[in-house]
């Protein structure tokens, strides 16, 4: 998970950067594997299309035998006390949440582990929030995909 994390926070890193020099992060994730680590950029248009790229990520993370996906996306920062009881796709942006950097590191094996970074442009200059770490966040984006430890029975 050391590994992982690493790598996850090299991609956060990355993420920053992107966004500083763009000024809009396109959506990646990367299914590890035990030989290799492959990169996706993930487009889409929409919440339906949205939700089909991140069912064929899941199932491109099964036929290759993935130990991880790390994800790295554009959102908005909910607060974690408040219940997502009548959440729909947009909800946060509509009530004007703080945008951030979302970085989630999830598998079959291993806790699901993620870093929140809240950003936004003061003067004309991108100004970045404390980092937030943490555990077992419920990735409704990787249906099917486990994200608790897995006993096999």
């Amino acid at each position: 998970m050391l590994e992982l994390k690493k790598y996850a926070i090299e991609a956060l890193e990355t993420a920053k950067e992107d966004l500083r020099r763009d000024g809009y992060l396109i959506p990646v994730a990367f299914i590890v594997t035990t030989n290799e680590v492959l990169d996706f950029n993930l487009e889409f248009e929409g919440e339906e299309q949205k939700a089909s790229v991140y069912r064929e990520l899941v199932k491109a993370a099964r036929e290759r035998g993935g130990t991880a996906i790390v994800t790295v996306n554009d959102a908005r920062c909910g607060d974690p006390d408040y219940p997502l009881d009548g959440y729909y796709p947009g909800k946060l942006e509509i009530e004007g949440a703080t945008e951030c950097i979302y970085v989630t590191i999830s598998g079959p094996a291993i806790t699901t582990w993620s870093l929140t970074v809240p950003y936004e442009y003061r003067d004309n200059q991108l100004i970045f929030g404390n980092t937030t770490e943490s555990f077992d966040d419920e990735l409704n984006l990787l249906p099917g995909w486990p994200s608790t430890p897995q006993i096999a029975s």
